[in-house]
């Protein structure tokens, strides 16, 4: 019997090898990046499961998983139309500080001035592809991980799906709680750092056309990282079980940790923030399934071990389809509120707090004097609008800034009923 299962596992450790290996060469030899949806990858765990003839100890043990995976991903979006229908308060400044205060500098813009030969994606390299893989792979890896744990070190299962459960609860929760603008949005938004160019949604969508529509449901979901919580997580996980034979992936956790701050989607304060939450989570989840490695396990052949596992597999079943199911019309509700009422639930539909606080200090900035005339805009102040869309034309230092002032100032007329007029 155990010769059996060594046979299935090998196998299943070969399936894996040659589908991450093929990902790599297709990357390499085509000069291509192309995105891995989870779905690929949890079809992938069901063929694995299907080889090793454990396809029913999969739904058991995965089933109730995957339905919150897809909750969080609905969730989030949700959060987001949240945010602004309660017009919840969003922070800018403060990251911005830390960072300064902590380096200097603002990491994103030093790293983009060292490599990024420039924002023109005829001239992006293998070094940028790289960067956009591991980026992207945010979204996948944690899964195969997982199913390696599952197949080699079924004890230590429920301790992954614990952390993961913990780390995206809190996670969540900080996402409602101190929504945070990131590099690339402060730069190309709002005007407060340098020129950052988010390179990585450039190649996703060069290969896969408005890609980035389908996962990019909260732009300011940034605080803290869950690009970086999720692999520091699973090098937590992979150093207990296997120490130093994990090293090859904690080069892969500090590419990933690379990879979100070249490309302005993370502060290294976001980092710290998700490192934290992910030891801490970690620990909280060991404490809790301590008792799952210690015990010795029953006999798999006892009657009462099987009645105990159908019953666990109804369970998960039961549970997992009802979790899927709302995570699947949270996610449609969501689809449907984006496109009906885009203007709604744009960039600048938000209440970013630092600029209403501190709006004497942006007199100059033409991109925030476009924001707070669009904030009001959107909440019918057409008044008010005018007013902030006017200083943002007053304050425009490019073509780009002047004809968006304009665009807004149009805008107003229109609903008032004026006719739009010329600029000088």
């Amino acid at each position: 019997m155990s010769k059996v299962k060594v046979s299935a596992k090998s196998s299943a450790a070969i399936l894996i090898i040659l589908f991450i290996t093929a990902l790599f060469l297709i990357l390499f030899l085509s000069q291509r990046v192309f995105f891995v949806p989870k779905i690929l990858i949890l079809c992938l765990s069901l063929l694995v499961a299907t080889a090793v003839g454990r396809l029913t100890d999969f739904l058991r043990d995965w089933f109730l998983f995957i339905g919150f995976i897809y909750l969080f991903d609905s969730l989030r979006g949700t959060i987001f139309i949240l945010i602004c229908q309660l017009d919840l308060p969003v922070y800018t400044l403060y990251v911005i500080k830390a960072e300064k205060f902590l380096f200097g500098a603002v990491p994103s813009v030093v790293l983009q001035d060292w490599f990024l030969r420039s924002p023109d994606p005829s001239s992006f390299t293998w070094f940028e592809k790289i960067v956009t893989v591991a980026h992207g792979s945010h979204f996948v890896a944690f899964l195969i991980v997982g199913l390696i744990i599952w197949l080699y070190k079924a004890n230590y299962f429920r301790l992954y799906k614990t952390s993961f459960y913990l780390v995206i609860f809190f996670g969540l929760l900080g996402y409602l709680a101190v929504p945070t603008v990131p590099p690339w949005m402060a730069s190309n938004i709002f005007s407060l750092l340098p020129p950052i160019f988010r390179f990585n949604t450039v190649i996703f969508n060069m290969v896969i056309p408005d890609i980035t529509k389908g996962f990019d449901t909260n732009s300011i979901a940034a605080m803290p990282s869950l690009h970086a919580a999720f692999p520091i997580l699973l090098g937590l996980i992979l150093w207990r079980l296997y120490r130093w034979r994990a090293f090859p992936f904690c080069l892969y956790v500090f590419l990933m940790l690379f990879a979100i701050v070249y490309t302005g989607d993370h502060y290294v304060v976001d980092i710290i923030a998700g490192g934290i939450l992910a030891v801490l989570c970690y620990m909280a989840a060991a404490s809790i399934t301590k008792k799952d490695r210690t015990v010795m396990d029953p006999d798999p052949d006892s009657q009462a071990i099987q009645a105990k596992s159908r019953a666990k597999l109804i369970r998960s079943l039961i549970g997992g389809g009802v979790i899927l199911t709302v995570g699947i019309g949270i996610g449609s509700y969501n689809r449907r509120q984006f496109v009906r009422y885009p203007m709604a639930y744009n960039l600048y539909a938000p209440r970013y707090v630092d600029f209403f606080k501190n709006e004497a200090d942006f007199q100059l900035n033409s991109q925030v004097q476009f924001y707070l005339g669009s904030y009001h805009f959107l909440r019918k102040d057409i008044r008010t609008a005018i007013a902030y869309y006017e200083k943002s034309l007053k304050a425009a230092r490019s073509d780009e800034e002047r004809k968006r002032a304009e665009g807004g100032l149009e805008a107003c007329r229109k609903v008032l009923g004026m006719q739009p007029q010329k600029s000088p």
